[in-house]
């Protein structure tokens, strides 16, 4: 009977890197600020495109009682 293919130390070796980089919490602040800052902006945006053309119908109506006095 053969033994196996991959030894069990060469295998844990190739998970280390694996485990190494899965309890890294280094940068975790910084990117959960960045998402919070995306959703924000993604959130202004919206508004924007939903309010805009009643913002630009006030502004008008402001023009035009500017312009006539």
């Amino acid at each position: 009977m053969s033994g196996p293919v991959v030894e069990m130390p060469e295998r844990a070796e190739a998970a280390s890197p694996i485990r190494r980089f899965a309890a890294d919490v280094r940068g975790a602040t910084s990117i959960e600020y960045a998402l919070i800052a995306g959703f924000v902006f993604l959130a202004m945006i919206g508004s924007l495109r939903l309010y805009a053309s009643k913002v630009g119908q006030v502004y008008a109506t402001i023009g035009n009682a500017v312009s006539q006095n």
